[in-house]
């Protein structure tokens, strides 16, 4: 009888795993079944702490081999660990950095300063660890706007961006200018709002930095957007006599970056696509690493 138990326990056991390794597959592979049901994978800290400007240290994470490398720029109050999703398979690709910014985890404090300023220590960073362009950035969140004023000061050194769910508020900007005015004074308060949270956590100085942000000009280089759809057809705020043109200003703005800008629509992801939508991401950079590649 005991054995009889044991046997039955055993296919028990067996008929789990075969339908957890059903749903993984299914589902993907490990990384998206685990954001599936809400669990984010661990980052791994092999980082350590490298010289950027004016005595400061910034952690810097660099894993893989291989040309372009990858640098993953978080968004608002986020650093290198926001990475963990994506990391591993990205550096299976090729040689890939997830990095802190100054006043981040792992890095050292500073005052109010620029996007520029900010790019400028990322830039002397890569340089101090021997970490040589060209770059495929990714941006997440306000992190695009990191990437993007660092690509357009530094454009040689560029071969794309992947913007994750951007920020991005030169394009709501445009889109405020298109709303009715009822419309158009609750986005602009929300956009206040986002901006004074911007100042307060990651200490920019953001008339400077969105001045900064406007003059680039990215030209021809290549761009990935991946973006979370935004629910024009129901949100109550909008009239409905407004809604298909305000959508395709929205998508408009997305498909605009540069010349070469290629948009992926996030479907049933939440703001942090890398977790929620991770082989997104990870294709995004691998398309503009090939290309840079040449292939």
């Amino acid at each position: 009888m005991r054995r009889r138990l044991l046997l039955v326990a055993g296919a028990v056991a067996a008929g789990v795993a075969l339908g957890f390794s059903i749903s993984v597959v299914q589902s993907g592979g490990w990384e998206r079944w685990l954001a599936r049901h809400g669990i984010v994978p661990g980052y791994a800290d092999l980082g350590r702490a490298v010289p950027a400007l004016e005595g400061r240290h910034l952690y810097l994470d660099c894993r893989g081999a291989g040309s372009p490398t990858v640098v993953l720029e978080a968004g608002m109050g986020a650093d290198a660990r926001s990475w963990g999703s994506v990391f591993p398979a990205l550096a299976g690709t090729t040689r890939t950095c997830a990095y802190s910014r100054a006043n981040r985890w792992g890095s050292d404090p500073r005052g109010p300063h620029t996007l520029a300023e900010a790019a400028a220590d990322l830039r002397a960073a890569l340089a101090a660890a021997a970490e040589r362009p060209p770059y495929v950035l990714v941006g997440h969140s306000l992190g695009e706007a990191f990437v993007r004023v660092f690509a357009g000061r530094n454009r040689a050194d560029v071969a794309g961006l992947v913007l994750v769910d951007g920020f991005a508020p030169d394009r709501f900007r445009r889109l405020i200018a298109l709303a009715p005015p009822d419309l158009a004074d609750r986005w602009q308060a929300n956009l206040d709002a986002n901006i004074r949270s911007v100042e307060a956590i990651d200490r920019l100085a953001w008339a400077a930095s969105e001045a900064e942000l406007k003059a680039v000009d990215l030209g021809d280089m290549p761009v990935e957007v991946v973006v979370v759809p935004q629910p024009f057809a129901v949100d109550p705020h909008i009239p409905d006599g407004d809604r298909a043109r305000l959508e395709a200003a929205w998508r408009e703005g997305n498909a605009t970056f540069s010349a070469r800008t290629r948009v992926t629509l996030a479907e049933g992801a939440g703001h942090f696509v890398q977790w929620d939508r991770p082989e997104l991401v990870v294709e995004a950079a691998e398309r503009l690493v090939a290309a840079a590649r040449g292939n």
